[in-house]
């Protein structure tokens, strides 16, 4: 089917008003996904009894389900991402205290609950509805003298990051908690809060330290380099090389824990190579820059807390995860958006995708469409 310019329909307005570099970004790593779920694995499925393709085909319909999340959400203006997220987050703040008493308790931490035969993570999908949320409230302190927006704010962060930390879930905690910085940051609050915030960083670090076993024992184990984990996730950027040995020809992946979730970046090294990790990183940076980029040009509080701050939090997970593949911090368990399996990461990058595709639509009208160089966009 062949859309013109001429074309009225909302699925044409959709599709010329879209930033289709940032579309064809997040489709790329849905397809790049796959394969590596699909390389990643099957030795985890045949050691567990279960069929070959079990991941892989759950991941495909995981892939599949985020592809209509995403048009959904890239469709609704800006109001009713408001409303939809304001919904969204109370609902994740419902669910993380539900599974303090009722969740699946999976490696030591009560993440998960189950529905039938799938798993869900509630902690995923409260990212995107609380920089949203967050982004709301600031704009009202910012703009209504009278608004309590800032203490909303704080009172958010700290229900959330403890709901996280009973769980327990630093990882997550971390992303949430420079998330929200950065957009106090960008709200732009008196430099003296900034600086405690930072210095109040490595007081919660040395408390977590004193009181989480699993993240004395990974600090422990980086520190002294006997991280079983890493020395075979960097074995496999060793093995790959500049051009990779080859789809499926792992070998390190095989003894690699969670080589499908928390390592699939090193096994795109080593089957795929130096040449492809930088292309998946070329993608993810330019996901991020363009859309700081738009932020750069409006004067709208909203539209530069939302996109930046999704922006920031979807790029912060990713250097996560590529930095603990790569032996630079202590492994954190972080999924890579869109790469690694898991239903509630896939669900939960497709909503932060689908927002951030919404937001940054062109504001082009029913009775005319402009040329290819028309750069307005929809928060002028």
């Amino acid at each position: 089917m062949k859309i013109t310019r001429s074309d009225r329909s909302n699925i044409a307005l959709w599709w010329w008003t879209i930033d289709r570099y940032l579309l064809t970004g997040f489709f790329t790593l849905i397809i790049f996904g796959i394969f590596l779920v699909m390389a990643s694995s099957q030795h985890l499925a045949e050691s567990l009894n279960i069929p070959s393709h079990h991941f892989t085909i759950r991941h495909l319909l995981f892939g599949s389900i985020s592809i209509p999340i995403i048009v959904f959400f890239s469709i609704l203006n800006q109001k009713q991402i408001k409303i939809f997220c304001i919904f969204g987050l109370l609902v994740s703040i419902c669910l993380l205290l539900f599974i303090l008493f009722e969740g699946e308790r999976i490696k030591g931490a009560q993440r998960w609950f189950y529905l039938g035969s799938f798993s869900f993570q509630p902690s995923e999908a409260c990212k995107p509805f609380f920089v949203i949320f967050n982004a709301w409230i600031l704009t009202l302190w910012v703009e209504k003298s009278k608004s309590p927006g800032w203490i909303c704010s704080v009172a958010l962060i700290i229900i959330i990051s403890a709901l996280l930390l009973l769980q327990p879930d630093l990882g997550m905690t971390i992303v949430m908690i420079f998330t929200w910085g950065f957009q106090l940051f960008i709200t732009g609050i008196p430099l003296l809060i900034i600086l405690l915030l930072v210095l109040a960083f490595p007081i919660f670090m040395i408390v977590s330290y004193q009181n989480f076993n699993h993240v004395k024992i990974r600090i422990d184990n980086f520190i002294e380099g006997k991280t079983y984990q890493v020395s075979k996730s960097l074995q496999s950027f060793e093995s790959g090389g500049f051009w990779g040995k080859g789809p499926g020809e792992g070998f390190y992946k095989k003894s690699l824990p969670d080589a499908h979730s928390d390592f699939v970046f090193a096994v795109a090294a080593e089957e795929y190579g130096v040449l492809i990790c930088c292309l998946i990183v070329a993608i993810y940076c330019l996901i991020i820059l363009r859309s700081f980029l738009y932020s750069l040009k409006t004067n709208n509080l909203f539209f530069i807390l939302s996109v930046s701050g999704l922006a920031f939090q979807f790029g912060f997970q990713s250097l996560i995860h590529l930095a603990s593949n790569t032996d630079l911090i202590p492994t954190k368990g972080m999924t890579l958006p869109f790469l690694s399996y898991g239903g509630s990461s896939i669900l939960a990058s497709a909503i932060t995708a689908g927002i951030l595709l919404s937001l940054t639509r062109k504001n082009i009208s029913l009775e005319t469409l402009k040329p290819k160089n028309y750069e307005q966009s929809n928060y002028e």
